[in-house]
């Protein structure tokens, strides 16, 4: 990719990005497009990721939030109608009056209005309020030929992230990607990313999706190639490759895929100087081997890339890496709480909760005869709860250390017989959903062993920290863990 446009991010790196997009040099690195911060509800969608977010809770404020974007210097503004019913749960959301309010405000200050949905309700009243696109297709329920019909009429434009909806379906092309790609440009993130992938219900879902983009596009409603990187069952860059053949499956010929990722996407979201191989336009160029016309699939048969009209060396996966990671002590790392919670390696044991993403989860921690007693409450507030202890296990929070060699998580516990989560975080594992093993904590003690390979990441060595979790169902827990050990 040459240009990001991004949906939410921080406002400084948003503004930093706009310095250097602005200038034309030999550069590695993408343009960034952003809506900056987005406006959510308190506790709403959006406040999970640890950016800071400016909540709304009604119309009245509307045109001063709008404002504060624009002076911030945000392409675009971000709307989120968002309940979580889609995914089985619920969450706060704008109400209709304070969307109706957004959009006037942003069209009012000369800014596109994009809105984020997950279901058919939301999508149609977003257009009859006036957005100009919607980020999503939704999967809950198909749009009439009629309605597809009113949003091509209404001018408005789509970004159906395929990518990330039918990977919640176990229908998704990244696995595929990822295997035609040379392993040396792949980074960890980007394989972890790919590997791992939200949890829905069997269901329709990946099929409405894409009979809802293929309506949309019939009905003449333009289609713009987004994935929704890096969540789960996607990656920033080899995505959109699968992004391109997921479009085809949903009816866009092949060139229409393309545009989809090209000049469509620069209109839509009018970015000047891109799009196109034209006189004039900036010089950011992809030069693939075969004919993409043909096989979509060649478009990750990368050549060259040109940025700014100069030559791009692709970083491989060892350049990136990062140039020290500290070794894990020679033998057993064992974890036996007989000197309280310090682990006598790395950082050590904290309470972890959703509270860091505006959730209302509580935990707290006590060692009791010698065993770590974990004790809390996981509560509605946060699309995703989580609430219990991390240990992390380098010097410093998030740290990664390298256990190569070892192959086995071991610990012995016991608690109310619900079930629980362990949760892997490895390098770079801040930016990504962590790959996660379940166990039972039953009422007698008993030893659980959980081979690393078990987890979805890319190098299950590498190790930052491991959380022991509470998730769904919502309510009290009790459970305890002693002999922690990684061999």
């Amino acid at each position: 990719m040459t240009a990001v446009l991004d949906q939410f991010t921080d406002p400084g790196l948003a503004a930093a990005a706009r310095t250097a997009r602005a200038e034309i040099a030999r550069t590695a690195e993408a343009d960034l497009f952003s809506a900056g911060m987005l406006a959510t509800a308190p506790g709403g969608h959006g406040t999970q990721f640890g950016l800071a977010v400016e909540p709304l809770t009604g119309p009245e404020g509307a045109d001063v939030w709008v404002r504060a974007r624009k002076a911030e210097g945000s392409d675009w503004i971000k709307i989120v109608s968002e309940d979580g019913a889609a995914y089985r749960g619920e969450i706060p959301s704008l109400e209709r009056e304070t969307i109706a309010a957004l959009i006037g405000a942003a069209h009012a200050e000369g800014l596109l209005a994009v809105v984020h949905v997950s279901d058919l309700e939301a999508a149609l009243e977003a257009v009859s309020l006036g957005a100009d696109g919607l980020v999503h297709t939704w999967f809950d329920a198909a749009i009439s030929e009629e309605g597809a019909r009113s949003f091509a009429e209404a001018g408005v434009f789509v970004v159906p992230t395929l990518s990330v909806i039918m990977g919640l379906f176990g229908d998704s092309t990244g696995l595929r990607v990822l295997d035609e790609t040379d392993e040396a440009l792949v980074s960890p993130m980007q394989r972890q990313g790919l590997s791992n992938r939200f949890e829905m219900p069997e269901g329709p879902g990946a099929g409405v999706a894409l009979e809802n983009v293929r309506r949309l596009h019939a009905a003449g409603v333009r289609i713009v190639a987004g994935t929704d990187a890096p969540n789960p069952g996607t990656a920033t860059g080899l995505s959109m490759h699968g992004e391109l053949r997921l479009l085809a499956r949903a009816g866009l010929e092949s060139h229409e895929a393309l545009a989809a990722a090209t000049s469509v996407a620069a209109d839509a979201f009018a970015v000047p100087e891109r799009g196109r191989i034209a006189e004039g336009t900036i010089a950011d160029l992809l030069l693939v081997r075969g004919d993409v016309e043909e096989d979509l699939a060649r478009t990750a048969d990368i050549v060259t890339i040109w940025k700014d009209g100069y030559p791009v060396v692709r970083e491989t996966a060892a350049m990136a890496m990062s140039p020290e990671m500290p070794p894990a002590p020679e033998g057993p790392v064992v974890v036996d709480f007989e000197d309280g919670l310090d682990s006598g390696f790395g950082f050590g044991w904290q309470v972890t909760t959703d509270a860091m993403n505006g959730g209302a989860s509580t935990a707290d921690l006590a060692v009791e005869e010698g065993a770590l007693v974990v004790r809390g409450e996981t509560r509605t507030g946060f699309a995703f709860p989580w609430a219990g202890a991390i240990w992390f296990l380098g010097d410093q929070p998030m740290q990664a250390v390298d256990f190569s060699g070892r192959s086995v998580l071991r610990f012995r516990t016991r608690g109310d017989g619900r079930s629980y989560t362990v949760m892997l975080f490895g390098e770079g594992a801040a930016a990504t959903v962590p790959p996660t093993v379940p166990f039972v904590a039953g009422p007698e003690w008993a030893v659980v062993e959980i081979p690393l390979e078990s987890f979805a990441t890319a190098d299950p060595s590498t190790i930052a920290a491991l959380a022991f979790v509470a998730q769904a169902p919502l309510g009290s827990f009790t459970f305890e863990l002693d002999d922690v050990e990684i061999r």
